[in-house]
């Protein structure tokens, strides 16, 4: 049977079909022409293949790829002959414009033949019709011109006399480029001729393209910039220009008007249908002023922008920018003694009996008199409401700028800028609030205001909200009444924002010291104190009383009433908040005898600073400086920098340096280093680990710390040369691994040592010294031959005695202020999902902040390394003593971290770390160790996060 249905399945599918034959298809062949081979060929032998170019897209394809071509020196003369003669030939405009597009490229690359390639291109467009050839010529010509000296008067004044000749011509681009070369290459010379220029340039004030129009407006800009003296009779055409049709010409116009009016301020000029004269200053900021209810917002922009820098307004112009209303018509009026004047000359006097004989001749308009035009009128109260966030910001800036210097405009303007808190873009909101920060000197906040600025303190932005806090602190208030409302709102706003509690402390530390008479009155009601009753004793670690500890306490310092109100235990808390909050709470003398002695003053600089040239003096008695005596005055200077912050830099500085000369000192005394082959596996083990701390102190020395002379940082780099030569004879000795990189960067550390010791002037010590004479005669500086000479060098070389202390080192170091230890609870999150923890850290006194890098270590010991976000790290205020002084980049770290990991059987600590990046390290190691492992010095202690990743809930 299976036999039966296998025939019969074959019998099915083996039907042969047979097909009638169709006509071939004729096959059709597609003739390329072969493209010139170009590859590997030179400048000069690609621009002769131009001869071989039969049509105008094979000469600009070529034209292409010469432009790609790299050109030696020597044949330039050819080349520009060369390509000159084929754009005599050439009649497609495209391919000449890439020629003197070529020539410019050419002449750039090699300045040495400016002056014969701008001949050349003059020559070439002399004859040419066509405007997009001139117009790449006179670009060519204004741009090479700009690479020759401003000595060479005669070939500017040539170039200027080509622009002339091309003005005439019809296209726009053409005038434009050839007034931009008047600008940039006349020669400064006579007046006359400066005239002469400007009443050219004038002439195209009106001209029917705008283009060329605003080319001619910022042709007056480039003289001015170039010290030409331009001159004031220009104002009234350049006015006119305001009301032109095109954005780019009202630009340009406002920008010099903003230019006449501060160059002449002084100057006096009619106002239009009056015999008044005004000065040019107040004209063009109203002129400017009307620019901000512009139609183009890059207009009212600009026109916001600039009204901040015209400081020498008259007050009355000034402040009728923050009215709507127009003021009166402004006309000038006539005294009573002119009045009787004209009276008795006009020889006509009013006898009373015919109705209004003595009304005037002519019927005038107030509105049509007037000293400012109306868009003066409001005009800040138009930039401050305007639809674009551009315009407001600008126009909140240039209140700010104008208000420091006018104390009487800034009250006026104090209600404008509080509104401001409310607007809907958190970048304006926070320049309203920066800026009233600013201009805090000259206001007094009143109790209506300050619960407009208070509202703001709900925002959701933290950033908005510390703002506030700094402006809060720098502000006076003007009632008890109104410090109490801000007191309040700040601790209820610390309710719901936990994380604002060191920006509320330092804010309300300010508010007391600013404030001690309004806050002598409130003191019993914060501290709930009566006349007659004990009150419960408060707990001191609610940061809502600290708050108000603080507050009363900085009033305290200003004001000895406060201290007799407070309470024993009130007095204990203060000691607490002394010893752990020093730099919130200020030193009080209470009035109990007892407590006196507990505060002590601060140590004084001048002494530590004595024990500090003591300390070091003593090491340099002796050449041979015993090692326990390094270690003791290595621990003294640690706690002098723990005592006294003034010379914690200097002292922490040199502490170092003394341990970098321990760790030389016990590698050399051993002698192992110098055959490390022969050690046993711990020795070897303990020499490695002696050379990479001694590598990571010189790091330190290095990169840590801001304020070093150009005498402690040679000292510091010569100490690092010195670890990097034992380092090098490590490796060539005790190491199967290749020298050569090492090698390399400690022969490039040794040249980079010369130019910077010669670059300072100093001489070198007795190793770096013995290390270039020897280096100089070395004819092929091979791993090996360098670790012999460096052996005996190391071996007899002095050690280098310890740099002066310098008082304005500062070290680098940074506080995690959160997560912090104290938290007892484990952060939870699903096993292999990402968990974010926010992170707050103050990094003082650092090099280069783009050096800081996050690090995160788990439990199994895998170390993660984080780039923070440049938008994530703000310049921290300075508000502590010692951080002002321009030395080095404070700044504050706000961030998250994200942690991620597997499922652990019970709760770990993540340890969180700031630290350095420091790339220069890692040239001398292999590329797979850099990338595994960079080098890394760590600011601070890390934080432990307890974390506890669970298993993922498994449900229907």
């Amino acid at each position: 049977m299976a036999a039966v249905l296998k025939k019969r399945a074959l019998a099915e599918y083996s039907q042969t079909i047979q097909e009638t034959p169709s006509a071939i298809p004729t096959k059709k062949l597609r003739l390329v022409k072969k493209p010139i081979s170009t590859t590997g060929k030179n400048f000069v032998t690609l621009v002769n293949l131009l001869e071989e170019c039969k049509t105008s897209n094979e000469a600009l394809n070529l034209l292409l790829q010469i432009s790609d071509t790299d050109l030696e020196a020597t044949d330039i003369a050819e080349v520009v002959k060369k390509l000159g003669d084929h754009f005599k030939n050439e009649k497609e405009s495209s391919v000449r414009v890439k020629i003197l597009s070529l020539l410019y490229d050419i002449g750039f690359e090699n300045n040495s033949e400016i002056v014969t390639i701008i001949d050349e291109t003059i020559s070439l467009i002399k004859n040419d019709s066509s405007h997009k050839v001139i117009a790449q010529g006179m670009n060519t010509i204004l741009k090479l011109g700009g690479l020759v000296t401003d000595a060479a008067i005669t070939f500017h004044n040539k170039l200027v006399e080509v622009a002339k000749v091309y003005l005439k011509d019809t296209s726009h681009i053409v005038k434009s480029k050839c007034l931009e070369i008047l600008g940039v290459h006349f020669p400064l010379s006579t007046n006359e001729n400066t005239d002469k220029l400007i009443h050219l340039v004038r002439s195209y004030f009106n001209h029917d393209d705008a283009r060329v129009r605003c080319q001619a407006f910022s042709t007056m800009l480039t003289l001015h910039e170039r010290n030409f003296k331009i001159n004031p009779n220009i104002y009234v055409d350049v006015s006119e220009a305001l009301k032109d049709d095109y954005e780019i010409v009202r630009f340009v116009v406002l920008k010099l008007i903003w230019l006449l009016g501060n160059t002449y301020p002084e100057n006096e000029i009619l106002v239009p249908g009056s015999e008044h004269e005004i000065r040019l200053i107040d004209d063009a900021f109203g002129k400017i002023c009307n620019g901000v209810t512009d139609l183009s917002m890059n207009v009212r922009m600009l026109a916001a922008k600039l009204l901040g820098t015209m400081k020498l307004v008259s007050p009355k112009f000034l402040c009728q920018t923050l009215d709507k209303k127009l003021m009166s018509n402004m006309r000038r009026k006539r005294t009573a003694h002119e009045l009787a004047w004209e009276n008795v000359t006009s020889g006509e006097w009013a006898s009373g009996k015919k109705w209004a004989d003595d009304a005037p001749k002519e019927l005038i308009d107030a509105d049509s008199i007037s000293l400012m035009s109306s868009g003066a009128c409001g005009a800040f109260v138009h930039g401050l409401e305007d639809e674009y966030l551009e315009v407001r910001s600008a126009a909140v800036e240039s209140l700010c700028q104008l208000s420091i210097t006018n104390p009487n405009f800034a009250n006026m303007a104090l209600d404008f800028l509080v509104d401001m808190f409310n607007d809907e873009i958190e970048d304006v909101r926070l320049k309203a609030i920066d800026s009233l920060r600013l201009i805090s000197e000259h206001i007094i906040l009143r109790d209506d205001q300050l619960e407009t600025i208070l509202g703001a303190l709900e925002d959701f932005s933290q950033e908005v909200r510390e703002g506030l806090h700094g402006m809060l602190a720098s502000c006076r208030m003007s009632t008890s009444a109104g410090l109490k409302m801000c007191a309040e709102k700040l601790l209820d706003n610390l309710k719901r924002y936990p994380q604002d509690k060191r920006s509320t402390y330092r804010c309300l530390q300010m508010i007391g010291v600013k404030h001690p008479e309004l806050v002598l009155p409130l003191v019993p009601q914060f501290l709930n104190i009566h006349p007659f009753f004990d009150t419960a004793e408060p707990d001191v670690e609610n940061p809502q009383y600290i708050c108000l500890l603080i507050l009363i306490l900085n009033a305290a310092k200003r004001s000895r009433t406060i201290v007799q109100l407070l309470e024993p235990h009130t007095l204990k808390h203060y000691l607490y908040l002394r010893d752990t909050m020093t730099q919130y709470v200020p030193v009080l003398n209470p009035p109990d005898s007892k407590l006196d002695n507990v505060v002590g003053p601060d140590p004084t600089v001048p002494e530590s600073l004595n024990f500090l040239n003591n300390v070091i003096n003593n090491l340099d008695i002796s050449d041979k400086v015993h090692g326990s005596l390094l270690q003791t005055a290595k621990d003294h200077l640690n706690r002098l920098s723990e005592m006294d912050g003034g010379v914690a830099g200097a002292a922490q500085f040199t502490s170092l340096y003394i341990s970098a000369q321990l760790e030389i000192h016990k590698i050399l005394e051993k002698g192992f280093w110098a055959n490390p082959s022969t050690l046993a596996t711990q020795q070897s083990h303990n020499l490695r680990t002696g050379i990479e701390n001694l590598l990571q102190l010189c790091l330190k020395l290095q990169f840590f710390f801001v304020g070093l002379t150009a005498v402690e940082q040679c000292s510091v780099k010569q100490v690092r040369l010195r670890a990097l030569a034992l380092n090098l004879v490590y490796v060539v000795k005790g190491s199967n691994a290749s020298a050569l990189a090492p090698c390399h960067h400690f022969l490039t550390i040794v040249e980079d040592m010369q130019k910077d010791l010669a670059a300072s002037g100093l001489r070198p010590d007795h190793f770096t010294g013995i290390v270039l004479t020897e280096l100089a005669q070395l004819e092929e500086p091979k791993p090996g031959a360098v670790a012999r000479i460096l052996i005996p060098i190391l071996t007899e070389a002095k050690m280098e005695k310890i740099p002066t202390p310098n008082i304005d080192i500062k070290m680098s170091s940074a506080v995690i202020l959160e997560p912090s230890n104290r938290s007892d609870t484990s952060l939870k999150f699903t096993a292999g999902l990402i968990m974010s923890v926010p992170f707050e850290a103050e990094l003082v006194n650092l090099i280069d902040p783009g050096r800081v890098r996050l690090k995160i270590k788990y439990p199994d010991q895998r170390t993660q390394i984080v780039l923070p976000r440049p938008a994530h790290m703000k310049p921290l205020s300075c508000d502590k003593s010692g951080n002002g002084d321009g030395v080095g980049c404070n700044v504050r770290l706000l961030t998250s971290v994200l942690i991620s990991h597997q499922v652990w059987s019970e709760a770990c600590d993540v340890e969180i770390n700031v630290a350095l990046a420091i790339p220069e390290a890692d040239i001398g190691k292999k590329k797979n160790m850099a990338e595994v492992s960079p080098t890394l010095l760590d600011l601070c202690r890390p934080i432990k996060v307890g974390v506890a990743p669970k298993p993922i809930k498994k449900t229907l």
